[in-house]
Protein backbone atom coordinates (compact mmCIF):
# COMPACT_ATOMS: atom_id res chain seq x y z
CA UNK A 1 0.00 0.00 0.00
CA UNK A 2 1.55 3.47 -1.21
CA UNK A 3 0.57 7.07 -1.20
CA UNK A 4 0.84 10.18 -3.23
CA UNK A 5 0.29 10.47 -7.15
CA UNK A 6 3.50 9.92 -9.68
CA UNK A 7 5.13 12.55 -10.29
CA UNK A 8 5.74 13.72 -14.49
CA UNK A 9 9.22 12.39 -14.31
CA UNK A 10 7.34 8.90 -12.93
CA UNK A 11 5.08 9.03 -16.02
CA UNK A 12 7.71 9.95 -18.67
CA UNK A 13 9.78 6.92 -17.23
CA UNK A 14 6.61 4.89 -17.46
CA UNK A 15 5.60 6.01 -21.44
CA UNK A 16 9.64 5.10 -22.24
CA UNK A 17 9.17 1.87 -20.42
CA UNK A 18 6.16 0.90 -22.72
CA UNK A 19 7.99 2.05 -25.90
CA UNK A 20 11.22 0.35 -25.74
CA UNK A 21 9.84 -3.20 -25.47
CA UNK A 22 6.41 -4.06 -26.64
CA UNK A 23 4.38 -5.64 -23.99
CA UNK A 24 3.21 -8.97 -25.62
CA UNK A 25 7.36 -9.45 -25.95
CA UNK A 26 7.78 -8.30 -22.14
CA UNK A 27 4.70 -11.11 -21.01
CA UNK A 28 6.56 -13.80 -23.15
CA UNK A 29 10.07 -13.27 -21.69
CA UNK A 30 8.16 -13.65 -18.50
CA UNK A 31 6.33 -16.53 -19.32
CA UNK A 32 9.59 -17.73 -20.56
CA UNK A 33 11.23 -17.26 -16.85
CA UNK A 34 8.75 -19.24 -15.79
CA UNK A 35 9.14 -21.54 -17.97
CA UNK A 36 13.23 -21.87 -17.53
CA UNK A 37 12.56 -22.21 -13.44
CA UNK A 38 10.23 -25.60 -14.28
CA UNK A 39 13.22 -27.17 -16.12
CA UNK A 40 15.65 -25.86 -13.38
CA UNK A 41 13.99 -26.34 -10.25
CA UNK A 42 10.76 -28.14 -10.99
CA UNK A 43 6.91 -28.24 -11.40
CA UNK A 44 7.48 -27.67 -7.36
CA UNK A 45 9.02 -24.61 -6.98
CA UNK A 46 6.96 -22.98 -9.98
CA UNK A 47 4.02 -23.72 -8.05
CA UNK A 48 5.22 -22.70 -4.69
CA UNK A 49 6.64 -19.02 -6.71
CA UNK A 50 3.00 -18.96 -8.19
CA UNK A 51 1.25 -19.62 -4.57
CA UNK A 52 3.52 -16.63 -3.57
CA UNK A 53 2.41 -14.39 -6.44
CA UNK A 54 -1.68 -15.02 -5.79
CA UNK A 55 -0.92 -14.73 -1.84
CA UNK A 56 0.91 -11.50 -2.90
CA UNK A 57 -2.31 -10.56 -5.20
CA UNK A 58 -5.08 -11.14 -2.56
CA UNK A 59 -2.99 -8.99 -0.14
CA UNK A 60 -3.13 -5.75 -1.75
CA UNK A 61 -6.73 -6.72 -3.59
CA UNK A 62 -7.62 -6.57 0.12
CA UNK A 63 -6.11 -2.95 0.19
CA UNK A 64 -7.49 -2.21 -3.26
CA UNK A 65 -11.56 -3.25 -2.21
CA UNK A 66 -11.43 -1.62 1.07
CA UNK A 67 -9.99 1.64 -0.52
CA UNK A 68 -12.66 1.64 -3.11
CA UNK A 69 -15.34 1.17 -0.85
CA UNK A 70 -14.32 4.31 1.52
CA UNK A 71 -14.54 5.99 -1.75
CA UNK A 72 -10.54 6.91 -1.85
CA UNK A 73 -8.53 7.50 -5.27
CA UNK A 74 -6.46 4.43 -5.84
CA UNK A 75 -4.25 5.23 -9.05
CA UNK A 76 -2.15 1.91 -9.26
CA UNK A 77 -2.41 -2.11 -8.59
CA UNK A 78 0.80 -3.49 -9.04
CA UNK A 79 2.54 -7.25 -8.84
CA UNK A 80 6.21 -6.58 -8.92
CA UNK A 81 8.41 -3.52 -8.59
CA UNK A 82 10.52 -1.26 -10.68
CA UNK A 83 10.44 -1.21 -15.03
CA UNK A 84 7.01 -2.12 -15.95
CA UNK A 85 6.65 -5.26 -17.96
CA UNK A 86 2.94 -5.18 -18.88
CA UNK A 87 0.14 -2.59 -17.44
CA UNK A 88 -3.30 -1.83 -18.55
CA UNK A 89 -5.98 1.49 -17.43
CA UNK A 90 -8.95 0.20 -15.62
CA UNK A 91 -10.60 3.82 -15.15
CA UNK A 92 -8.36 5.88 -13.03
CA UNK A 93 -6.52 2.47 -11.91
CA UNK A 94 -3.64 1.28 -14.01
CA UNK A 95 -2.85 -2.40 -13.53
CA UNK A 96 -0.03 -4.47 -14.40
CA UNK A 97 2.98 -6.44 -13.32
CA UNK A 98 6.85 -5.49 -13.04
CA UNK A 99 9.70 -6.44 -13.35
CA UNK A 100 11.05 -7.47 -9.45
CA UNK A 101 8.77 -9.74 -7.81
CA UNK A 102 9.46 -8.65 -4.18
CA UNK A 103 6.29 -7.70 -3.16
CA UNK A 104 3.08 -5.69 -4.40
CA UNK A 105 1.80 -2.46 -4.18
CA UNK A 106 -1.60 -0.27 -4.23
CA UNK A 107 -1.22 3.29 -4.73
CA UNK A 108 -4.13 5.55 -2.42
CA UNK A 109 -3.34 9.02 -2.96
CA UNK A 110 -2.44 10.99 0.04
CA UNK A 111 -1.94 8.31 2.33
CA UNK A 112 0.12 11.02 4.77
CA UNK A 113 0.33 15.30 5.17
CA UNK A 114 3.39 15.06 2.86
CA UNK A 115 2.09 13.71 -0.43
CA UNK A 116 0.59 16.03 -2.60
CA UNK A 117 -2.27 15.60 -4.01
CA UNK A 118 -4.52 17.26 -6.35
CA UNK A 119 -6.94 20.08 -4.53
CA UNK A 120 -9.89 17.92 -6.67
CA UNK A 121 -8.57 14.86 -4.99
CA UNK A 122 -8.17 15.92 -1.87
CA UNK A 123 -11.61 14.63 -0.47
CA UNK A 124 -10.50 10.89 -1.88
CA UNK A 125 -7.28 10.83 -0.31
CA UNK A 126 -6.88 8.12 2.61
CA UNK A 127 -5.69 10.79 5.33
CA UNK A 128 -8.83 12.92 5.19
CA UNK A 129 -11.20 9.48 5.95
CA UNK A 130 -12.60 8.55 8.57
CA UNK A 131 -10.77 6.05 11.12
CA UNK A 132 -12.70 2.97 10.18
CA UNK A 133 -12.27 3.40 7.07
CA UNK A 134 -8.39 4.45 7.66
CA UNK A 135 -8.23 0.89 9.93
CA UNK A 136 -10.20 -0.68 7.51
CA UNK A 137 -7.46 -0.46 4.54
CA UNK A 138 -4.87 -1.24 6.87
CA UNK A 139 -5.61 -4.19 7.88
CA UNK A 140 -7.15 -5.78 4.75
CA UNK A 141 -4.21 -7.30 3.48
CA UNK A 142 -3.65 -9.33 6.65
CA UNK A 143 -6.79 -10.21 6.53
CA UNK A 144 -7.49 -11.57 3.37
CA UNK A 145 -3.75 -13.92 5.17
CA UNK A 146 -5.80 -15.05 7.76
CA UNK A 147 -9.11 -15.34 5.82
CA UNK A 148 -7.31 -17.77 3.39
CA UNK A 149 -5.32 -18.95 6.20
CA UNK A 150 -8.33 -20.32 7.89
CA UNK A 151 -9.52 -21.64 4.39
CA UNK A 152 -6.73 -24.08 3.50
CA UNK A 153 -6.54 -25.44 7.07
CA UNK A 154 -10.36 -26.48 7.34
CA UNK A 155 -9.75 -27.58 3.51
CA UNK A 156 -7.15 -29.97 4.80
CA UNK A 157 -8.84 -31.34 7.81
CA UNK A 158 -12.04 -31.70 5.81
CA UNK A 159 -10.57 -33.21 2.80
CA UNK A 160 -8.06 -34.88 4.19
CA UNK A 161 -8.38 -35.41 8.17
CA UNK A 162 -6.13 -34.81 10.92
CA UNK A 163 -2.41 -36.43 11.17
CA UNK A 164 -2.80 -39.45 13.96
CA UNK A 165 0.49 -40.70 14.90
CA UNK A 166 -1.25 -43.70 15.88
CA UNK A 167 -2.38 -44.45 12.34
CA UNK A 168 1.30 -44.89 11.16
CA UNK A 169 2.60 -47.11 8.39
CA UNK A 170 5.58 -47.87 6.65
CA UNK A 171 6.04 -45.83 4.05
CA UNK A 172 9.81 -46.83 2.74
CA UNK A 173 12.05 -49.73 4.38
CA UNK A 174 15.75 -48.79 3.31
CA UNK A 175 17.72 -51.27 1.81
CA UNK A 176 19.63 -53.66 3.06
CA UNK A 177 18.08 -52.58 6.23
CA UNK A 178 17.20 -55.06 9.19
CA UNK A 179 13.86 -54.62 8.33
CA UNK A 180 14.70 -55.45 4.89
CA UNK A 181 16.00 -58.38 5.46
CA UNK A 182 13.44 -58.92 8.06
CA UNK A 183 11.07 -58.75 5.34
CA UNK A 184 9.18 -55.65 6.31
CA UNK A 185 6.47 -54.61 3.45
CA UNK A 186 5.47 -50.79 2.92
CA UNK A 187 2.26 -50.53 5.01
CA UNK A 188 3.04 -52.24 7.57
CA UNK A 189 2.43 -50.66 11.21
CA UNK A 190 4.78 -52.67 14.01
CA UNK A 191 2.27 -52.84 16.84
CA UNK A 192 4.94 -54.37 19.22
CA UNK A 193 9.23 -54.93 19.82
CA UNK A 194 10.23 -57.72 21.88
CA UNK A 195 7.03 -58.13 23.42
CA UNK A 196 6.72 -54.19 24.33
CA UNK A 197 3.30 -52.43 22.81
CA UNK A 198 3.96 -49.52 20.79
CA UNK A 199 1.20 -47.10 19.39
CA UNK A 200 3.12 -44.27 17.76
CA UNK A 201 6.29 -44.51 15.28
CA UNK A 202 8.34 -42.64 18.26
CA UNK A 203 7.80 -44.87 20.62
CA UNK A 204 8.89 -47.75 18.49
CA UNK A 205 12.02 -46.10 18.01
CA UNK A 206 12.42 -45.48 21.31
CA UNK A 207 12.30 -49.42 22.23
CA UNK A 208 14.29 -49.97 18.51
CA UNK A 209 17.20 -47.65 19.95
CA UNK A 210 17.47 -49.45 23.16
CA UNK A 211 18.42 -52.62 21.10
CA UNK A 212 21.54 -52.40 19.00
CA UNK A 213 22.39 -55.37 17.05
CA UNK A 214 19.51 -57.92 18.87
CA UNK A 215 17.43 -60.11 17.38
CA UNK A 216 13.99 -59.63 18.45
CA UNK A 217 10.52 -60.33 18.15
CA UNK A 218 8.51 -57.33 16.13
CA UNK A 219 4.66 -57.85 15.82
CA UNK A 220 3.65 -56.02 12.54
CA UNK A 221 -0.21 -55.09 11.49
CA UNK A 222 -0.48 -56.61 7.64
CA UNK A 223 -4.06 -56.44 5.54
CA UNK A 224 -5.93 -56.69 8.62
CA UNK A 225 -3.98 -59.59 10.26
CA UNK A 226 -0.43 -59.67 13.02
CA UNK A 227 2.50 -61.35 11.65
CA UNK A 228 5.61 -62.10 13.93
CA UNK A 229 9.02 -61.07 12.73
CA UNK A 230 12.57 -62.05 13.82
CA UNK A 231 14.52 -59.23 13.07
CA UNK A 232 18.17 -58.58 14.35
CA UNK A 233 18.23 -55.14 14.61
CA UNK A 234 21.02 -53.32 13.20
CA UNK A 235 23.11 -50.30 14.99
CA UNK A 236 23.95 -46.93 14.46
CA UNK A 237 27.07 -44.49 15.61
CA UNK A 238 29.38 -41.80 14.71
CA UNK A 239 32.43 -40.32 14.84
CA UNK A 240 32.72 -37.01 15.97
CA UNK A 241 35.75 -34.23 14.98
CA UNK A 242 36.01 -30.96 15.24
CA UNK A 243 35.70 -29.88 11.84
CA UNK A 244 31.81 -29.65 11.87
CA UNK A 245 30.88 -33.19 10.05
CA UNK A 246 31.07 -36.30 11.50
CA UNK A 247 31.35 -40.07 10.08
CA UNK A 248 28.35 -42.00 10.47
CA UNK A 249 27.94 -45.97 10.07
CA UNK A 250 25.55 -47.87 10.42
CA UNK A 251 25.31 -52.13 11.26
CA UNK A 252 24.20 -55.03 9.40
CA UNK A 253 24.51 -58.78 9.34
CA UNK A 254 28.10 -57.87 10.71
CA UNK A 255 28.87 -55.24 7.95
CA UNK A 256 29.60 -51.45 8.56
CA UNK A 257 28.23 -49.28 6.38
CA UNK A 258 29.06 -45.39 5.79
CA UNK A 259 25.53 -43.31 6.14
CA UNK A 260 25.19 -40.33 4.28
CA UNK A 261 28.86 -38.76 3.95
CA UNK A 262 29.71 -35.02 4.23
CA UNK A 263 31.83 -33.13 2.29
CA UNK A 264 34.77 -34.05 3.68
CA UNK A 265 34.27 -37.71 3.48
CA UNK A 266 33.46 -37.39 0.07
CA UNK A 267 36.67 -35.47 -0.57
CA UNK A 268 38.38 -38.26 0.85
CA UNK A 269 36.75 -40.55 -1.73
CA UNK A 270 34.22 -41.82 0.58
CA UNK A 271 30.60 -42.92 -1.29
CA UNK A 272 27.34 -43.73 0.46
CA UNK A 273 26.74 -46.93 1.81
CA UNK A 274 30.30 -47.86 1.12
CA UNK A 275 31.39 -51.04 3.21
CA UNK A 276 33.91 -50.08 5.99
CA UNK A 277 36.12 -52.65 7.42
CA UNK A 278 38.76 -51.71 9.02
CA UNK A 279 39.06 -48.14 11.39
CA UNK A 280 42.96 -46.96 11.83
CA UNK A 281 44.18 -49.86 10.76
CA UNK A 282 42.03 -52.18 13.34
CA UNK A 283 39.33 -54.83 11.81
CA UNK A 284 35.40 -53.87 12.90
CA UNK A 285 32.65 -55.67 12.80
CA UNK A 286 30.59 -54.31 15.70
CA UNK A 287 29.95 -50.58 16.15
CA UNK A 288 29.51 -51.51 19.99
CA UNK A 289 33.25 -51.17 19.88
CA UNK A 290 34.33 -47.73 17.82
CA UNK A 291 35.42 -46.09 20.27
CA UNK A 292 38.35 -48.72 20.92
CA UNK A 293 39.38 -48.15 17.18
CA UNK A 294 39.84 -44.28 17.93
CA UNK A 295 41.00 -44.41 21.75
CA UNK A 296 44.57 -44.03 21.19
CA UNK A 297 44.49 -41.32 18.44
CA UNK A 298 45.88 -37.99 18.64
CA UNK A 299 44.60 -34.86 16.42
CA UNK A 300 41.20 -35.59 14.15
CA UNK A 301 42.52 -38.19 11.16
CA UNK A 302 40.70 -41.07 11.10
CA UNK A 303 41.68 -44.08 8.47
CA UNK A 304 39.26 -46.11 6.90
CA UNK A 305 39.38 -49.38 4.54
CA UNK A 306 36.39 -49.46 2.49
CA UNK A 307 36.36 -52.65 0.18
CA UNK A 308 33.89 -52.70 -2.95
CA UNK A 309 33.55 -56.26 -4.32
CA UNK A 310 36.96 -57.22 -3.16
CA UNK A 311 38.87 -53.99 -4.31
CA UNK A 312 40.29 -52.66 -0.68
CA UNK A 313 40.87 -48.89 -0.63
CA UNK A 314 42.13 -46.53 1.72
CA UNK A 315 40.82 -43.15 2.87
CA UNK A 316 42.21 -40.54 5.19
CA UNK A 317 39.83 -38.34 6.58
CA UNK A 318 40.54 -35.29 8.51
CA UNK A 319 37.90 -34.29 11.14
CA UNK A 320 39.48 -32.08 12.71
CA UNK A 321 41.98 -31.24 16.40
CA UNK A 322 40.30 -33.99 17.84
CA UNK A 323 37.84 -37.46 17.82
CA UNK A 324 34.90 -38.57 20.04
CA UNK A 325 32.54 -41.26 19.52
CA UNK A 326 28.43 -41.75 19.87
CA UNK A 327 26.58 -44.40 21.63
CA UNK A 328 25.97 -47.52 19.36
CA UNK A 329 21.93 -47.05 19.13
CA UNK A 330 19.25 -49.56 17.55
CA UNK A 331 18.28 -49.12 14.09
CA UNK A 332 15.32 -50.77 11.86
CA UNK A 333 15.72 -48.81 8.45
CA UNK A 334 11.69 -47.84 8.57
CA UNK A 335 10.22 -44.59 6.94
CA UNK A 336 7.07 -43.74 8.28
CA UNK A 337 3.84 -42.47 6.58
CA UNK A 338 1.31 -40.36 9.53
CA UNK A 339 -2.18 -41.71 8.73
CA UNK A 340 -4.76 -39.22 9.13
CA UNK A 341 -8.08 -39.12 10.96
CA UNK A 342 -11.43 -38.44 9.24
CA UNK A 343 -13.28 -35.72 10.84
CA UNK A 344 -17.05 -33.94 9.80
CA UNK A 345 -17.76 -30.57 9.62
CA UNK A 346 -17.76 -29.53 13.23
CA UNK A 347 -14.22 -31.43 14.22
CA UNK A 348 -12.63 -29.76 11.25
CA UNK A 349 -13.93 -26.29 12.43
CA UNK A 350 -12.21 -27.11 15.76
CA UNK A 351 -8.94 -28.62 14.87
CA UNK A 352 -8.82 -25.26 12.28
CA UNK A 353 -9.27 -22.78 15.32
CA UNK A 354 -6.46 -24.56 17.62
CA UNK A 355 -3.81 -24.43 14.34
CA UNK A 356 -5.08 -20.88 13.68
CA UNK A 357 -4.18 -19.85 17.33
CA UNK A 358 -1.56 -22.14 17.59
CA UNK A 359 0.36 -20.97 14.79
CA UNK A 360 -0.35 -17.27 15.47
CA UNK A 361 1.23 -17.11 18.87
CA UNK A 362 4.13 -19.02 17.38
CA UNK A 363 4.51 -16.34 15.05
CA UNK A 364 4.35 -13.76 17.22
CA UNK A 365 6.86 -15.71 19.32
CA UNK A 366 9.63 -16.17 16.53
CA UNK A 367 9.03 -12.36 15.06
CA UNK A 368 10.16 -11.56 18.60
CA UNK A 369 12.91 -13.86 18.69
CA UNK A 370 14.07 -12.97 15.33
CA UNK A 371 14.33 -9.38 15.85
CA UNK A 372 16.00 -9.54 19.42
CA UNK A 373 18.91 -7.50 19.05
CA UNK A 374 20.49 -10.41 20.69
CA UNK A 375 19.61 -13.30 18.28
CA UNK A 376 20.43 -10.97 15.33
CA UNK A 377 23.95 -11.14 16.24
CA UNK A 378 23.99 -14.56 17.25
CA UNK A 379 22.16 -15.41 13.73
CA UNK A 380 25.07 -13.14 12.02
CA UNK A 381 27.35 -14.84 13.80
CA UNK A 382 26.14 -18.24 12.66
CA UNK A 383 25.83 -17.31 8.84
CA UNK A 384 29.58 -15.68 8.81
CA UNK A 385 30.69 -18.81 10.49
CA UNK A 386 29.64 -21.55 8.44
CA UNK A 387 26.35 -22.71 10.57
CA UNK A 388 28.01 -21.91 14.15
CA UNK A 389 28.52 -18.66 15.80
CA UNK A 390 32.24 -17.89 17.01
CA UNK A 391 31.37 -18.31 20.71
CA UNK A 392 30.07 -22.23 20.15
CA UNK A 393 33.33 -23.55 18.12
CA UNK A 394 35.49 -25.49 20.01
CA UNK A 395 38.05 -28.22 20.44
CA UNK A 396 35.94 -30.77 22.09
CA UNK A 397 34.68 -33.04 20.17
CA UNK A 398 31.59 -33.73 22.24
CA UNK A 399 30.93 -30.20 22.92
CA UNK A 400 30.76 -29.85 18.87
CA UNK A 401 28.54 -31.85 18.23
CA UNK A 402 26.24 -30.20 21.17
CA UNK A 403 26.83 -26.88 19.47
CA UNK A 404 26.09 -27.85 16.02
CA UNK A 405 22.89 -29.93 17.66
CA UNK A 406 21.77 -26.24 19.33
CA UNK A 407 22.06 -24.57 15.73
CA UNK A 408 19.80 -27.19 14.56
CA UNK A 409 16.72 -26.71 16.84
CA UNK A 410 17.90 -22.59 16.71
CA UNK A 411 17.05 -23.42 12.95
CA UNK A 412 13.44 -24.17 14.05
CA UNK A 413 12.94 -19.90 14.86
CA UNK A 414 16.08 -18.45 12.51
CA UNK A 415 14.77 -16.18 9.72
CA UNK A 416 13.65 -17.89 6.30
CA UNK A 417 13.98 -15.91 3.30
CA UNK A 418 11.64 -16.23 0.16
CA UNK A 419 14.07 -18.17 -1.39
CA UNK A 420 14.11 -20.81 1.58
CA UNK A 421 10.58 -20.76 1.69
CA UNK A 422 10.27 -21.25 -1.77
CA UNK A 423 12.77 -24.41 -1.17
CA UNK A 424 11.14 -25.80 1.38
CA UNK A 425 7.80 -25.06 -0.12
CA UNK A 426 8.77 -27.22 -3.15
CA UNK A 427 9.30 -30.38 -1.14
CA UNK A 428 6.34 -30.58 -0.07
CA UNK A 429 4.21 -30.58 -3.35
CA UNK A 430 4.14 -33.89 -3.50
CA UNK A 431 0.84 -33.84 -1.31
CA UNK A 432 -1.47 -31.78 -1.60
CA UNK A 433 -3.04 -31.54 2.39
CA UNK A 434 0.82 -30.75 3.41
CA UNK A 435 1.21 -28.30 0.60
CA UNK A 436 -2.18 -26.47 1.53
CA UNK A 437 -1.12 -26.50 5.03
CA UNK A 438 2.40 -24.93 4.38
CA UNK A 439 1.04 -22.14 2.58
CA UNK A 440 -1.82 -21.83 5.43
CA UNK A 441 1.50 -21.32 7.56
CA UNK A 442 2.88 -18.97 5.74
CA UNK A 443 0.10 -16.83 5.27
CA UNK A 444 -0.47 -16.59 9.30
CA UNK A 445 3.37 -15.70 9.42
CA UNK A 446 2.63 -12.42 6.78
CA UNK A 447 -0.25 -11.24 8.02
CA UNK A 448 0.84 -11.29 11.66
CA UNK A 449 4.37 -9.85 10.22
CA UNK A 450 2.32 -7.00 8.46
CA UNK A 451 0.78 -6.13 11.58
CA UNK A 452 4.13 -4.83 13.52
CA UNK A 453 2.84 -1.60 15.09
CA UNK A 454 5.61 -0.18 12.81
CA UNK A 455 6.12 1.85 9.33
CA UNK A 456 6.05 0.99 6.80
CA UNK A 457 4.20 -1.93 7.86
CA UNK A 458 0.60 -2.40 7.29
CA UNK A 459 0.06 -2.45 11.52
CA UNK A 460 2.12 1.28 11.38
CA UNK A 461 -0.71 2.41 9.58
CA UNK A 462 -3.06 1.09 12.08
CA UNK A 463 -0.64 2.73 15.00
CA UNK A 464 -0.84 5.89 13.05
CA UNK A 465 -4.27 6.40 12.97
CA UNK A 466 -4.99 5.25 16.53
CA UNK A 467 -3.07 7.57 17.80
CA UNK A 468 -4.68 10.77 15.32
CA UNK A 469 -7.77 9.61 16.73
CA UNK A 470 -6.89 9.62 20.20
CA UNK A 471 -5.21 13.37 19.79
CA UNK A 472 -8.61 14.19 18.03
CA UNK A 473 -10.64 12.92 20.97
CA UNK A 474 -8.64 14.94 23.50
CA UNK A 475 -9.01 17.94 21.71
CA UNK A 476 -12.37 17.93 21.63
CA UNK A 477 -13.47 20.53 18.56
CA UNK A 478 -13.99 18.20 15.46
CA UNK A 479 -11.12 18.39 13.67
CA UNK A 480 -8.77 16.18 11.58
CA UNK A 481 -5.28 15.78 13.14
CA UNK A 482 -2.47 14.45 11.15
CA UNK A 483 0.79 13.17 12.35
CA UNK A 484 3.90 14.73 10.86
CA UNK A 485 5.10 12.04 8.29
CA UNK A 486 8.87 13.81 8.18
CA UNK A 487 9.29 12.92 11.64
CA UNK A 488 8.61 9.65 11.67
CA UNK A 489 10.69 8.97 9.01
CA UNK A 490 13.66 8.30 10.87
CA UNK A 491 12.14 5.49 12.46
CA UNK A 492 10.97 4.30 8.78
CA UNK A 493 14.47 3.85 8.14
CA UNK A 494 15.80 2.72 10.99
CA UNK A 495 12.57 -0.28 10.45
CA UNK A 496 14.11 -1.31 6.88
CA UNK A 497 17.36 -1.00 7.58
CA UNK A 498 16.81 -3.72 10.26
CA UNK A 499 14.96 -5.96 8.51
CA UNK A 500 17.22 -5.18 5.31
CA UNK A 501 19.47 -6.78 7.23
CA UNK A 502 17.96 -9.31 8.50
CA UNK A 503 16.66 -10.50 5.05
CA UNK A 504 20.12 -9.78 3.62
CA UNK A 505 21.11 -12.62 6.21
CA UNK A 506 18.44 -14.82 5.67
CA UNK A 507 18.96 -14.69 2.15
CA UNK A 508 23.05 -15.89 2.74
CA UNK A 509 21.46 -18.76 4.90
CA UNK A 510 19.31 -20.41 2.40
CA UNK A 511 21.89 -20.53 0.08
CA UNK A 512 24.60 -21.71 2.09
CA UNK A 513 22.99 -23.36 5.28
CA UNK A 514 19.36 -24.08 3.89
CA UNK A 515 17.15 -25.40 6.10
CA UNK A 516 16.90 -29.48 6.50
CA UNK A 517 13.80 -31.17 6.83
Amino acid sequence: MKGATETPIEETQATADRRSIPGPVRLSLLGAGLVALWMWRGFGTVLVVLSIVLMIFLHELGHYVMAKRAGMKVTEFFIGFGPRIWSTQRGEVEVGIKAIPAGAYVRVVGMTDADEVDPADEARTYRQAGFWPRIGVAVAGSTMHFILAFVLFFGVFFFAGKPSEELWSAREISQGSAAALAGLQTGDRVVSVDGVAVDTFEAMGTEVRDRPAETVDVVVQRDGKRVTLPVELGSRASIIGTAGEDLSFSQYSGQIRLVSPGTIARQAGLDDDAVVTSINGQSITDLENLGSKIADRVGGTVVLETDANGVVTEHRVDLGTALDTTVAQGFLGVGPEIGRQQLGVPGAVGETVRSFGQLSWGAIRSIGTIFNPVNIAHFAGNVFSGGRAADEQTDSPTDEATARQAYVQDNSARPSSILGIIDIGSDFTQDWATFFAFLAAVNLMIGVLNLIPLLPFDGGHVAVAVYERIRELRAGDGKRYLVDATKLMPMVYAVLIVFATVGLLAVAADITQPLQL
